[in-house]
């Protein structure tokens, strides 16, 4: 397994991707952790003038870029396998480690690893973004729970796992980059529009809007003080995603140890 994490390890880090993905998870969480973190103000006199000390979303600053980091990391992902299947290094693989489940198992810890890491890259130029604000520590920002940044990085290895098990189970990189990102913004909100009062069901446990939902609390109370029924957020959202990740992953490995490379 060693042997096999370390061949993993050098092979993803040395595809030019990698590091221009980890480059724009910077750019991108510096530019909007910049724009997301302009202060506001929240109260006004009857005048309609600002009064109070104006406010910053030092939280959002992290959490708002991870939907376009998790794009960087799912494409990583999938190139991790797709590009194998592309150009036929998939047989030296299999021949230098004929053990598929091993070989299967070190990829995929190596794609989670990596997806980790572009997160904390985008949290790296988020933090850069607020010390140029002046905010280099949260100073009074109120976490919307202590959890919050870990469901950050949680959520984007996830969409990236996402993306590794749809590009092994087609074949195709640009598969597991565009369903993803397909599905959760176009597809799941039609769904949920047409079946919002015939199958509430379903739209709570779409994949990927769903998963996109990690940032959330769960819903308040209604005006009776009955539970007003939502969807699903914050961890309940992510484990709905990883059940699905889970279903993916278990095709794509039945697919990987019995098919020909």
């Amino acid at each position: 397994m060693i042997a096999a994490l370390r061949y993993e390890t050098v092979r993803i880090t040395t595809i030019r991707s990698t590091a221009v993905s980890l480059v724009l998870a910077v750019v991108v969480g510096a530019g909007l952790g910049y724009l997301i973190s302009e202060p506001f103000v929240t109260e006004f006199d009857a005048s309609g003038n600002p009064i109070g000390e104006p406010v910053v979303d030092w939280y959002g600053a992290f959490g708002t870029p991870l939907a376009l980091t998790a794009v960087f990391a799912a494409v990583i992902a999938s190139q991790s396998i797709g590009q194998e299947y592309r150009f036929g290094l998939i047989r030296l693989t299999l021949t230098a480690f004929p053990q598929r489940g091993r070989i299967l198992v070190a990829k995929v810890l190596v794609v989670v690893v990596a997806a980790c890491v572009v997160a904390l890259a985008s949290y790296a130029g988020s933090w850069i973004a607020l010390v140029l604000r002046g905010y280099a520590l949260p100073d009074g920002a109120v976490a919307p729970d202590s959890t919050y940044l870990v469901r950050g990085v949680a959520y984007v290895a996830l969409v990236a796992v996402s993306g590794f098990a749809l590009a092994g189970i087609t074949r195709q990189t640009a598969v597991g980059i565009a369903i993803p990102i397909v599905s959760g913004l176009i597809v799941e909100q039609i769904l949920a529009v047409v079946l919002a009062d015939r199958a509430q069901w379903l739209v709570r446990i779409l994949p990927w809007s769903t998963g996109a939902r990690w940032s959330q609390s769960p819903p308040d109370a209604g005006l009776d003080g009955a539970l007003v029924p939502s969807l699903y957020s914050g961890w309940q959202a992510l484990a709905v995603l990883g059940a699905w990740v889970v279903a993916l992953l278990a095709v794509q490995a039945a697919l990987f140890l019995r098919r020909d490379a």
